[in-house]
């Protein structure tokens, strides 16, 4: 668990339970994926970012967690293009 909060801490989230995880865009039309939190202010990051979080936590054997931020990232990417 320590190696989790670890990767999530490197990239700017709580290790807190997330309730939502979804592409958003933000106020300068560029999409991003968004994670919610039920104690917490929702935070973003950038596409690229998500991905690259994808991979660690394939990484440590979180693959819940990363499938649903690989959903999220392609979902934006998919909007990004149309």
């Amino acid at each position: 668990m320590r190696a989790l909060s670890a990767v999530l801490f490197e990239n700017g989230l709580p290790n807190l339970p997330i309730s939502l995880i979804e592409p958003h865009r933000n106020q300068q039309g560029v999409w991003r994926v968004k994670f919610s939190y039920e104690s917490n202010e929702p935070l973003s990051m950038e596409r690229g970012q998500a991905s690259n979080l994808v991979l660690r936590l394939q990484e440590l054997g979180e693959a819940d967690l990363a499938g649903e931020i690989d959903d999220a990232v392609q979902r934006a990417q998919r909007y990004t293009s149309m």
